[in-house]
């Protein structure tokens, strides 16, 4: 058996009733009844009225004993109730004896409900960290820890505290079936060498088990309001950072003196490792919270000095800009890096778990390596996309940072630039089901920023790519030219895609403004494109669209002799 399976065995009567003559768990509980209590008692009786199936108890119990007398050894699924009214799942083998010519019936009983909790333990874990991952509230995800563990043993009341930055002080994490005012006498409280099973776990960072609170010295100065609510036993063990810090303490109460039982520290061993997991990311968001507002705040309190005087009036609204696209680039930051390092932490923490099996000699089974290898592997691919994601951001801001007097002049074949820019869009953005028709005429010559030109129009056919053929839509990009009497060049990216409502229209060129957040979009790539149309090119881009009926971006571009533009000779 495994270790956490337990097993006792019953004698009974071959009777329709199956009343208990005797068993063999000497002076151990079962299900919550002492023995010598079990004398004469019904097998129904330690049964809930119906089984999950909605079968009752007793007379099925009928029908399995005629089935037994008929093939004499059987084995079954069965729910038996604890004397506190909870059902546990249990494998009944029956045996049909003889004892002193009256025919009786051996029933072995092993709950197997610590089996499934560790079933249970392992799906949980995919979802807290799936929970973690996506932002959800801490107080949702220890509140659900907590609930996990108090589902799987009887009797069990669990507390989370939390370590303050300060190394010293707590604070309430969770504990919903935790007495109110116990928990509020909590908040605050420092933790030491004596106290508690919490703050001794805390301070010493160790587990700490406490058999009988009403007795242990580390009990001395809260034993008191422990003993108020009825609380008698507990054992603690601290919660750990990845960086082996203490985070904080999970604890497990009981209101009787008692040991706890191997399955009851393995589990605690457990959620204290995901509850730091979950600590550890809220803790890093709070940092980048308090960063953010302090870029934020620095800002403001620059932009307000510099507001002071008119004169400064051009460099305060600069700054101001600034501002923006810092917090911007923080908030767009922040959250691909944030996913790979939960994705590495995840994968770090795992391998520990590993290593300490191998250290301890505990076998591995070929299924659990096989979920290993497939969790290492999804956790790979999401570390290598979110990181992909901002080396792509970064490409985006360094592109706004160019200076124009780095970037170099030289003669080149407008058409060529346009195909080498749709040639770029390509190897990163497959749309396969995009057209792109180019209509500008061959030996169109022009001297000056060919590199700042095709980053413009890589820009716009990207964002075409992106928004007009969204979901596999096919369609077609056309691109036309045409210089005016003034010496200007008009270009047209025209698409025949899905085109844009009033209200996006008039925020297209905002930085960080995206209808596809999450789908690949940044929110910056119109913007880069009016930023260095307008500054390095010195010309303008402006948009043209109605849902339904496409979208025309229309750049204008001067091609004077001092202009980053002209024609070639």
């Amino acid at each position: 058996m495994e270790d956490m399976t337990r097993v006792a065995i019953l004698l009974a009567k071959a009777t329709p009733e199956l009343p208990i003559i005797g068993t063999a768990s000497g002076r151990a509980k079962l299900l919550g009844y002492d023995p010598q209590a079990l004398g004469g008692m019904p097998l129904s009786l330690l049964c809930p009225l119906r089984q999950p199936d909605g079968r009752n108890s007793a007379e099925t119990l009928k029908h399995v004993l005629a089935e037994l007398q008929q093939v004499g050894a059987m084995s079954l699924s069965w729910s038996l109730q604890t004397r506190a009214g909870e059902s546990r799942p249990h494998e009944l083998h029956l045996t049909l004896t003889e004892r002193d010519g009256e025919p009786q019936v051996a029933v072995c009983l092993v709950d197997v409900s610590r089996m499934q909790f560790a079933e249970v333990l392992n799906q949980a874990k995919n979802e807290l960290l799936e929970m973690v991952a996506t932002g959800r509230p801490l107080q949702l995800v220890l509140d659900r820890l907590t609930g996990l563990l108090e589902s799987q043993f009887e009797g069990l009341f669990s507390t989370v505290l939390l370590l303050d930055l300060d190394g010293r002080h707590v604070h309430v994490g969770a504990g919903p079936r935790m007495p109110a005012e116990y928990m509020q006498a909590l908040e605050g409280q420092e933790i030491g060498p004596t106290a508690g099973s919490c703050g001794t776990a805390m301070f010493d960072d160790r587990l700490v088990i406490v058999e009988d609170i009403a007795t242990h010295p580390l009990w001395t100065h809260y034993r008191g309001l422990a003993l108020q609510h009825g609380l008698r036993a507990c054992w603690s063990a601290p919660i750990h950072g990845p960086d082996r810090r203490v985070v904080g303490s999970f604890a497990m109460y009981y209101r009787e003196a008692r040991r706890p039982l191997p399955e009851e520290l393995a589990a605690l061993n457990t959620v204290s490792h995901l509850a730091g997991i979950a600590i550890d990311q809220e803790r890093r968001a709070e940092e980048r919270r308090r960063a953010a507002q302090w870029l934020e705040e620095q800002v403001q309190q620059r932009t307000a000095e510099l507001l002071a005087t008119q004169d400064e009036l051009v460099n305060s609204r600069k700054l101001a800009a600034l501002g923006q696209l810092l917090a911007g680039i923080a908030h767009e930051m922040n959250t691909p890096l944030g996913n790979a390092l939960l994705s590495a932490s995840a994968l770090r923490a795992g391998s520990a778990g590993f290593a300490q099996r191998m250290a301890d000699g505990r076998p591995l089974k070929r299924q659990e390596l096989a979920d290993w290898v497939a969790q290492t592997a999804a956790g790979a691919e999401l570390v290598e996309h979110n990181v992909d994601r901002a080396l792509r951001l970064v490409n985006r801001f360094k592109q706004l940072t160019e200076d124009s007097g780095r970037a170099t002049r030289s003669r080149f074949d407008l058409r060529e630039a346009v195909l080498q820019a749709w040639a770029r869009v390509q190897t990163h953005l497959s749309a396969p089901q995009v057209q792109l028709l180019c209509e500008l005429p061959e030996g169109f010559m022009l001297h000056g920023h060919a590199e700042v030109l095709q980053q413009v129009l890589e820009q716009l056919l990207e964002n075409a790519c992106r928004h007009a053929f969204r979901d596999g839509m096919a369609g077609q990009i056309r691109i036309a030219a045409h210089r005016s009497a003034d010496e200007r060049l008009t270009l047209e990216v025209r698409d025949n895609g899905a085109g844009m409502p009033a209200a996006d229209l008039a925020r297209a060129f905002e930085p960080f403004f995206s209808t596809t957040f999450g789908q690949g979009g940044s929110g910056l790539g119109l913007f880069v494109a009016h930023s260095l149309a307008t500054g390095m090119l010195g010309g303008s881009l402006e948009l043209d669209s109605q849902p339904g009926q496409g979208t025309v971006a229309r750049l204008e571009l001067p091609l004077r002799g001092d202009a980053a533009l002209a024609l070639a000779a």
